[in-house]
């Protein structure tokens, strides 16, 4: 399943215009308002993806929106849409139709998951809808799914999985980076206990509110088997290099047999 940025086709047209009200009905009703779009990705697939994944073939779209009684409650919203697989984009709705399947989106259930646990350090899930599209849809019967979840508070140590970019991690004094590696270390292993799994470890991942220092894990693409002894699970420098909380002076880290040296590493 690939992923592109910039996608070829804009599949969302209409209901996605700023100042635009959507309404939700799970797990009780909630209505959110669009205040910017903020990323668009295509995964549109082939036939051959199709008849290998069955579900492969849709589009995403992040917003930012907020409660329109209470602008100042800001959250992200992401849109999962079906959408015909390559080269059948023009084809009559009664064949795009025979396309049409049901998905659940692991990011949905992770989040459904984590927020029943009540587990703090994560984004709470604050409502989400599952439907399908109709007569006039991209893929008529085929799935239309949005889910809402909390902005936490804080710094988001990146904007970018780049990790040649100037982070505002490496904006903070040592001191406070100190802090942040600390509740990292602390943290990770209760995620992990809990099921939580990262779109891919990084900086962008994290979120940290000095003020109460707490440390935010976003970015959840869903859940990875739990691991019910946290004893057993060591926060090394491997990890905090994976997440980019040091800047390792050279690969070395990255071979099985790395001998644990971080001479040289910036903290």
């Amino acid at each position: 399943m690939s992923s592109s940025p910039e996608p070829r086709t804009p599949w969302f047209h209409q209901g996605t215009d700023p100042i635009t009200i959507i309404t939700l009905d799970q797990p009780i009703p909630s209505r959110w308002k669009i205040l910017s779009k903020l990323n668009e990705h295509d995964h549109q697939g082939t036939e051959e993806t199709r008849g290998r994944h069955d579900h492969y073939s849709y589009a995403t779209l992040k917003l930012l929106c907020c409660d329109p009684k209470k602008p100042s409650n800001q959250a992200f919203m992401r849109i999962y849409l079906q959408v015909p697989t390559r080269n059948t984009e023009m084809q009559g709705p009664q064949t795009r139709s025979r396309q049409a399947t049901k998905f659940t989106p692991p990011e949905l259930t992770a989040y459904q998951e984590l927020t029943r646990q009540d587990f703090r350090h994560v984004p709470k899930l604050l409502g989400y809808k599952v439907s399908t599209q109709d007569k006039s849809g991209l893929v008529p019967g085929g799935y239309a799914i949005w889910l809402v979840w909390e902005k936490v508070p804080g710094l988001r140590l990146a904007e970018s999985s780049n990790r040649l970019a100037n982070h505002a991690y490496w904006t903070l004094s040592a001191v406070e980076r100190e802090r942040i590696r600390q509740a990292f270390i602390e943290v990770l292993p209760l995620a992990y206990v809990n099921g939580y799994k990262p779109w891919a470890p990084g900086l962008s991942n994290l979120v940290w509110h000095s003020e109460s220092g707490t440390l935010y894990f976003i970015g959840i693409h869903g859940l990875m088997e739990k691991r019910t002894d946290r004893s057993k699970f060591r926060v090394g420098p491997q990890m905090l290099a994976c997440f980019g909380l040091v800047k390792p002076s050279s690969k070395a880290w990255l071979q099985n047999d790395w001998n644990g040296d971080t001479t040289g590493w910036e903290r």
